[in-house]
């Protein structure tokens, strides 16, 4: 997804994931902002500890770890117009440096404090391979906070709550579940078809109109699925044992 087509309708940060939204009032701007601070602070950071963001998209929850909670953040990704703008953000503000890297999770051996994941696991093929891995990178103490859409039947690669919980266990996690984050999704999604709509006239001049419906039909979808519940969504925070 270029930059620019992102622009115009994610948040400021260009967060393409769920925001938190604690009361009916909250923009889509203050709800990512939610999300990020609860994520962060569930994963209990402390001054230069050595944070991993898996797929950080555009940076903003690694920076945002950076400039808040003073950590030394990797951010991985393997989108290379992502990566570009990541960094380019990061040179602007003149202060810690984030090492962003083009690199996918299997690639990532080095030590860490903390992992951060926020809706990215969904798209990873090896999702039984993805928690023992992370595992081998933290000491014990270390924290992982993951946010992923769940669905008690396979269907779209997501996987259950329970799936997820029982094979972070088994890797050498304790593991704690926040409630249903599902309408926080849905809400998200939804604010997305409204900014794709309110800026439908300029974002065909930058992709087909194929595209834009497809954006629209998946989003509105997604959102149907959640507030179905065909699709949910849970914030796990594990624990290295």
């Amino acid at each position: 997804m270029e930059t620019s087509y992102a622009e115009l309708h994610l948040d400021p940060e260009l967060n393409h994931s769920s925001g938190y939204f604690t009361s009916d009032t909250m923009s889509l701007e203050q709800a990512q902002r939610a999300k990020t601070d609860a994520i962060l602070s569930h994963c209990r950071i402390e001054p230069s500890m050595k944070v991993l963001d898996v797929g950080c998209g555009w940076g903003a929850t690694a920076r945002a770890a950076t400039q808040r909670y003073g950590a030394h953040c990797i951010g991985i990704t393997l989108d290379e117009g992502q990566l570009a703008y990541a960094r380019q953000r990061d040179a602007e503000t003149g202060g810690p440096r984030i090492d962003f890297r083009l690199s996918s999770w299997e690639e990532f051996f080095e030590p860490v404090d903390r992992i951060v994941c926020v809706n990215a696991f969904e798209n990873f093929e090896d999702k039984q391979g993805f928690l023992p891995h992370c595992r081998t990178l933290l000491p014990v103490g270390g924290v992982m906070v993951m946010l992923t859409v769940t669905a008690e039947r396979r269907m779209f690669r997501v996987t259950s709550k329970d799936e997820i919980v029982q094979n972070a266990q088994k890797a050498g996690f304790d593991v704690h579940t926040s409630g249903s984050l599902a309408d926080d999704y849905a809400r998200t999604l939804e604010l997305f078809v409204r900014n794709l709509n309110d800026n439908r006239t300029t974002l065909l001049s930058l992709v087909s109109e194929r595209r834009l419906d497809w954006h629209l039909n998946y989003y509105s979808k997604s959102a149907e699925y959640l507030r179905s519940g065909l699709n949910d969504m849970f914030e796990f925070t594990f624990t290295a044992l």
